[in-house]
Parts: C-alpha cells; sequence; structure tokens
C-alpha cells in the first residue's frame, strides 16, 4: 500500500502516544506540517535520481526538518533529517544514511529542533 498524508500522520501519532514529556510531545506538535511529498536527490544511484520524500516536521529556525521515504534509506530506516526549502541543489539531496533513522522520535532527538528545549 503506497503511503499517504494520513498513514503518516497516523504514524507519528502512534510514535507520540508512548511520550511522556509533555513539554517534548508540545514541541513536536508546534513543529508538525502537513504531510507533502517532495522530490529529493539520491546522491548514491544514477546521476539526477530522486525519490519522493514526505516532509512531515519543519523547523525554521534551524531550516531543517523531519522526512519519511520508504526509498533510498528506507524501509530499514525510513525517517530522515534533511535541510529545508533552499533553492540551492545540494539541499535537496536526502544526505547521508548517517541522517536517517528507523522511527520519527529516532529522528526527532537527534534533530536539530530538539536542541532547542
Amino acid at each position: 500500500m503506497p503511503i499517504d498524508a494520513e498513514t503518516l500522520r497516523a504514524l507519528v501519532d502512534r510514535e507520540l502516544e508512548h511520550l511522556r514529556d509533555a513539554r517534548v510531545k508540545a514541541h513536536i506538535h508546534r513543529l508538525l506540517v502537513e504531510p507533502k511529498p517532495v522530490l529529493r536527490d539520491w546522491d548514491y544511484g544514477e546521476p539526477g535520481q530522486q525519490f519522493p520524500c514526505w516532509a512531515v516536521l519543519s523547523d525554521s529556525n534551524s531550516k531543517t526538518g523531519i522526512a519519511y521515504c520508504e526509498s533510498g534509506f528506507g524501509p530499514r530506516n525510513p525517517w530522515g533529517l534533511v535541510w529545508l526549502g533552499s533553492d540551492e541543489k545540494q539541499h535537496m539531496s536526502m544526505g547521508m544514511d548517517s541522517g536517517w533513522f528507523p522511527t520519527f522520535l529516532d529522528a526527532y532527538f537527534e534533530s536539530s529542533a530538539a536542541t532547542e528545549l
């Protein structure tokens, strides 16, 4: 079954249900965005190869976010830390494998956004 915005919201909500820290949960909720697919460059394949990565969290302070992608580093690590909305080509890359995680919360706690708390 292909991923969609509703499924992604449910995946994030399911992880947040188990989060006990109300301060962290509130911070995440402030940064969540309506999931939307964005094509990102896959630097490890053919030149110009791209995959749809769903933006789910946006931190305007650091200009970074969290995306979900079933290709590339997914399905093993589908949650990634990504640069946001820059016109510079290098910032629309999926990045390196060290920025991709098995869960949304793993990605969040490694993100620049989490350092704001």
